[in-house]
């Protein structure tokens, strides 16, 4: 299986420079050790392996970033490109893998921990769930008031509605509940008809009060074919006259006829032989006269014609009892009441017109009466379509009310059934004005009731997962005799030791549980051991394996941190590949100092299998935030156990080029102060301190000069607190004429204490 190579391109990873196709090879081998100060970028460099770890980009890795690596066997690897392949054989041990991986519980004097990402995972998912579990108890006990809420407001809506509908209804001895609402609404949830007007609810609630049915109703009788019968024979009749009667007076004065008849009638009656209106004597001739112009076909004719007069009454009698005829609203039940007053009227009004119609008919008879020889006056008298039309329109409304009268009777004839279509339409009214309330109620129900099932469901769930989570916490890992030999391997003793309790590990010191929280170096112990006993789990081969280790020892001694160093080697040795980045310089040393013959090996020919690389970080010239570059170790990292020989050399760079830009500049101050700091040490040694040491140098070299000197006391002024090189994450408050003065004074006092010394450093440097 391949190795990595090369980081063939790198953007946007934070404080690295960016590099390309162009950047010079990085010739990673089996065995790689990568220096660098704090805060040049070695985490960033960690969490690239670790992003081709998982597959995925680590999340503390800059927004856009991008890296791609290069493997011996000719693969690429990176993101956002190729981000698979590398995941079962790279393991990668920082900072996060101990957070991940080494989890404390808070508060507590002795406290419990978590061994492995699955355990610790676990364990915080334990956390997370069991504050889950406290607010879903929560959530479900409001969820159950909720429910019991809402089923007590359904059944109080449906208890109240059923009691108002009740009260319409006139049960007698049954009842109506709340059930059989229920029943009705799911019968007419869907019914789209039009409710009941206040007549119909009104009539529907007249009908269940009654305990007997209302008598039947005769239907009116009329035969509408009577008025224009009766109008055809009076036209008919007064139409015809008897002027053909053989007497000129007739003929001259025919309403003299009737009386001309009656009084010839009379006289003979009466064997009158004299007239009785002008007293002369009616001859025989004259009778003879008489008695043959005035023979039975006048009788017949007056005859027929006083029937018409009859039954023209009959017709009128008829049509003027209609009215009264027409049963009222109060006879009818409440049902059929709706509109039927108008009818009543409309029927009056009708008969009134045809009565009207009718009696112009009757003035023409008895005119005629009056005077039956002569034709009658029909001018103004309405033609016969205009009478149809009056018996038409009075026949149509007398059908409208008998409709009326007819379900009236039905209803009558089957009243039983029609009260419990009473009681129907009276519940589906309400059932179907109500419904949007029910719907809602129930609604607000099965919501309450869904919800609480969800809530019961997840907290059920939760539970469930907590169960298993506390069983997954207590089957522990790796087996603590094995963490615990590595532990002693890692610090050098066997004072610190793990034991496995119900809820995971607990720390113990000297036999007995430790008090508080461990110190970091033993946190790191614990991690690392765990990291290196777990390499070949799942089946993973050490010789397959690439592990990236950044910055294995945190807080050890120098004893406790060559076994750390050791450990770690050893247990990588036959590793297909190792990472070590570091800022500690005994831990660089002590790893320099092993695979020395491995980076450059005293048989020739022989091809190197390890790389020693540095991570130099520095302000390019126009610009105002540092960049690191990872480069080859400087020879003075890599020959010498000190970093005196490498600093020296930056001070010596910056006094012989006192114009020209030093991208290092910012670190300076600082550089010089570590310098001071060791040639002191071997100068004036002792405990003094700087300001002593610097007092004590002055005593033993009497012809320095005091004025030059003062640069260097204005450099421990201002680094008093610079101990370490991990301090060169900012620029100092000297000046360039500041730390210009400085350097060249420290390179005139060495001259002036040590000048062999200084030639010898010079001559390394150069």
């Amino acid at each position: 299986m391949g190795i990595i190579t090369n980081i063939r391109s790198m953007q946007g990873m934070g404080i690295h420079a960016d590099r390309n196709a162009r950047s010079p090879t990085l010739n990673f081998r089996q065995y790689n050790l990568i220096y660098g100060f704090n805060g040049c970028g070695k985490s960033t460099l960690s969490r690239l392996f670790s992003s081709l770890q998982t597959g995925k980009l680590h999340e503390r890795l800059p927004a856009g970033c991008s890296f791609e690596v290069a493997s011996d066997d000719g693969a690429f690897y990176g993101f956002p490109t190729n981000p698979n392949g590398l995941e079962p054989r790279l393991l990668v041990f920082n900072t996060d893998y101990v957070e991940q991986n080494l989890q404390w519980s808070v508060g507590a004097a002795n406290p419990v921990f978590y061994i492995g990402a699955d355990q610790a995972d676990a364990a915080t998912e334990l956390t997370r769930i069991e504050g889950e579990i406290a607010k879903a108890e929560t959530a479900k006990a409001l969820a159950v008031e909720a429910e019991k809420a809402a089923d007590k407001a359904f059944a109080t809506f449906k208890r109240e509605r059923a009691r108002s509908i009740a009260s319409r209804l006139h049960l007698g001895s049954r009842k109506y509940e709340a059930p059989a609402l229920a029943k009705d609404f799911q019968t007419w949830k869907d019914h789209t008809a039009p409710a009941l007007t206040e007549e119909q609810l009104k009539a529907a609630e007249d009908t269940r009060q009654l305990a007997e049915p209302l008598p039947q109703v005769a239907a009116i009788e009329f035969d509408s074919a009577a008025i224009a019968a009766a109008y055809r024979f009076v036209v008919d009749m007064c139409s015809q006259s008897l002027a053909t009667v053989a007497l000129d007076e007739v003929q001259r004065h025919p309403d003299m006829l009737l009386w001309l008849k009656q009084g010839h009638e009379f006289h003979q009656a009466t064997a009158l032989g004299n007239c009785l209106y002008c007293g002369n004597e009616i001859s025989v001739e004259r009778r003879a006269k008489l008695s043959a112009a005035l023979d039975d076909s006048v009788d017949q004719f007056v005859s027929r014609l006083s029937r018409t007069a009859e039954r023209l009454d009959r017709v009128l009698a008829t049509v003027s009892n209609i009215a009264q005829a027409a049963p009222t609203s109060e006879a009818l039940v409440a049902e059929v009441r709706t509109g039927y007053t108008e009818k009543r009227n409309l029927v009056a009004q009708r008969v009134d017109a045809a009565v009207s119609s009718l009696a112009a008919l009757q003035e023409v008879v008895n005119a005629k009466l009056a005077r039956p020889a002569s034709p009658s006056d029909l001018r103004d008298l309405p033609d016969e379509p205009a009478f149809e039309a009056v018996a038409q329109e009075l026949a149509e409304v007398i059908t409208l009310t008998n409709d009326v009268v007819t379900r009236h009777n039905d209803i009558v004839s089957n009243f039983a059934k029609h009260k419990e279509d009473a009681e129907t339409a009276i519940r589906r009214h309400y059932t179907v004005d109500c419904r949007g309330e029910f719907a809602a109620h129930a609604g607000e129900l099965e919501a309450a009731t869904a919800d609480l099932t969800t809530k019961t469901e997840t907290l059920g769930q939760l539970q469930a997962s907590a169960t298993d989570l506390r069983q997954k916490i207590r089957a522990h890992g790796p087996a603590a005799t094995a963490i615990n030999k590595l532990v002693a391997s890692y610090l050098g003793h066997s004072e610190l030791t793990i034991h496995p309790v119900e809820q995971g590990y607990q720390l113990h010191r000297h036999g007995g549980p430790i008090i508080g929280m461990p110190s970091e170096g033993e946190k790191t112990a614990i991690a690392i051991a765990y990291f290196l006993s777990s390499i070949e789990a799942d089946n993973r081969k050490l010789k397959d394996a690439i592990v990236v280790i950044d910055d294995p020892v945190s807080s050890l001694d120098t004893r406790a941190l060559n076994f750390a160093c050791s450990l770690v080697r050893s247990r990588l040795e036959k590793a297909a590949q190792v990472f070590v980045l570091t800022h500690n310089l005994q831990c660089m040393n002590e790893f320099r100092k092993a695979w020395k013959l491995k980076a450059r090996p005293l048989q020739e020919g022989k091809q190197p299998s390890a790389t020693f690389l540095f991570i130099d970080a520095a302000i390019p010239e126009g610009q105002i935030r540092r960049l690191s570059t990872i480069v080859e170790m400087p020879k003075l990292l890599r020959e010498y156990d000190s970093e005196y020989h490498f600093l020296f050399s930056h001070v010596l760079r910056f006094v012989d080029s006192p114009n020209a830009y030093d991208d290092h500049g910012y670190m300076l101050p600082n550089v010089m102060r570590r310098v001071l700091d060791v040639f002191l040490a071997f100068k004036c040694p002792g405990s003094s301190g700087l300001a002593g040491q610097l007092a004590k140098l002055y005593a033993d070299y009497p012809d320095l000069d005091r004025d030059k000197l003062s640069a260097l006391e204005r450099l421990t002024q201002v680094e008093s607190h610079s101990d370490n090189l991990d301090d060169l994450l900012s620029f100092s408050s000297m000046t360039i004429e500041e730390t210009q003065a400085a350097a060249n004074a420290l390179l005139e006092m060495m001259q002036d204490v040590d000048a062999k010394h200084l030639t010898g450093l010079r001559r390394l440097c150069r």
